[in-house]
């Protein structure tokens, strides 16, 4: 048995496994997962999403504690010490009792400690949106590496049939000298060629079957792409132009809202930290029972009264806490702008990339009818012996570069539109 015979046995049967489906251990359900009912599991179970969420529950939190600055505060108490009780005598001074207090008056400190607390909690809000749409983006590339690599494996695949037929007929010319063992060995090379690009797609495959597997906790695979490619359209439908893309990207991108929630949040807290010399007046009431040691027997003491605190000395803290708040609130303004500038120019660029995505693939349609027209007419030429096995081979390569070309332009295509879906905040299960 020759090298070229044993390669080729070898290549076929571990070809014929690589291109049998799934991959082994992975169980299907017969129905198929479509696009955005993956999209919709992918986000219910990462768990980005749910660490977003906790972080929004901490936010609710703090805006429920500034919301009772404004609030009475009850609070009970009981003191017991021995001590001077005029010139002469000292006594022993039990007491048990509840305090309240409201404050009355406090230069809008309480006001702005809401407002600090409520951007947090918009910032946070906007934070899981994010995720979430990081979520459905993560999914849906997976999603769309799966059909592309099953695409390209169709492609390979043809090919591979194509010079297995053509390796038997030269097998049989072989036998009865019209053919040689130079084209024996490069219809051999042709089908190694094959069973190692499908072996690497196959690769592809798992890769991507297992992302999915992992974010939609479902064992099915991807419906067809036609599914994928309606629910991009219709995600996206309304941006016409340019500038309907960077408007949308800046007023709809959850990053967009996050950082104008962090920047309310610390205008409010520089606000509130410019009035922290300012006096807080607060109306006090206690109800106490008190041990009176000189007449040995417990009565009542009641007091209404107003408490006014004011900072005098804090060792430069308030500056330093006033200083800090600005500090921030600049550094979350600049990167708001930063952010803006970049949205800006990644949303046109994907624009823009998606419309000359749209006319090459026109163009690799238009090169592949003629690859194949043109292989064609060569196939016919060589079986009535008018022409030669290297052109012929050259001609079906040249045929499926060309496909697998088309194959690569149109989930390319697809994937610029999946990133107008994110830079757009689109996708179906983007917010709550």
């Amino acid at each position: 048995m020759t090298v070229f015979k044993r390669l080729f046995m070898a290549g076929s049967a571990f070809c014929a496994l690589s291109l049998a489906g799934p991959a082994l251990g992975q169980e299907t359900s017969g129905v198929c997962l479509g696009f955005t009912d993956g999209l919709a599991l992918a986000v219910a179970r990462a768990p980005e999403v749910d660490g977003a969420r906790a972080r929004e529950a901490e936010a609710r939190a703090d805006l429920r504690e500034a919301n009772s600055l404004s609030r009475p505060q009850v609070s009970s108490f009981g003191r017991t010490g021995v001590g001077d009780s005029g010139l002469t005598g000292s006594q022993i001074d039990n007491q048990l009792g509840v305090r309240v207090s409201q404050r009355v008056f406090d230069f809008g400190d309480s006001r702005l400690a809401r407002e600090a607390a409520q951007g947090s909690v918009d910032q946070s809000e906007f934070d899981t949106r994010y995720q979430r749409n990081q979520a459905a983006y993560e999914f849906a590339d997976a999603y769309l590496t799966w059909l592309e690599a099953e695409e390209k494996m169709g492609v390979i695949a043809q090919r591979r049939a194509y010079f297995v037929r053509q390796h038997e007929a030269i097998t049989a010319l072989l036998r009865r000298g019209g053919a040689t063992r130079a084209d024996n060995a490069q219809i051999v090379a042709q089908l190694a060629s094959a069973d190692a690009e499908a072996l690497e797609l196959r690769f592809t495959v798992d890769r991507a079957a297992t992302r999915i597997l992992e974010y939609s906790g479902r064992p099915s695979l991807p419906c067809a792409s036609e599914h994928a490619l309606a629910a991009l359209d219709s995600q996206l439908s309304g941006l016409a132009t340019v500038d309907d893309v960077v408007a949308s990207a800046l007023s709809a991108h959850p990053r967009i809202g996050s950082q104008r929630g962090a920047i309310r949040a610390l205008e409010a807290q520089r606000e509130r930290q410019s009035r922290a010399r300012l006096p807080v007046v607060e109306v006090v009431g206690i109800v106490s029972y008190v041990y009176d040691d000189a007449s040995e027997d417990w009565d009542t003491r009641d007091r209404v009264g107003v408490d006014v605190s004011v900072p005098l000395y804090t060792g430069a803290a308030l500056n330093a806490r006033s200083e800090r708040a600005q500090a921030r609130l600049s550094q979350e303004e600049s990167g708001l702008r930063a952010l803006q500038r970049d949205l800006s120019e990644e949303a046109e660029i994907a624009f823009r990339r998606s419309l000359s995505l749209q006319a090459q693939l026109l163009r690799r349609e238009a090169v592949a009818e003629s690859q194949l027209d043109y292989f064609e007419a060569v196939a016919g030429e060589f079986e009535r012996g008018l022409g030669t096995l290297p052109v012929l081979i050259d001609a079906r390569l040249d045929y499926e570069s060309a496909a697998l070309d088309v194959v690569s332009t149109r989930y390319a295509l697809m994937r610029q539109k999946l990133d107008l879906m994110r830079l757009t905040a689109r996708m179906p299960v983007a917010a709550d």
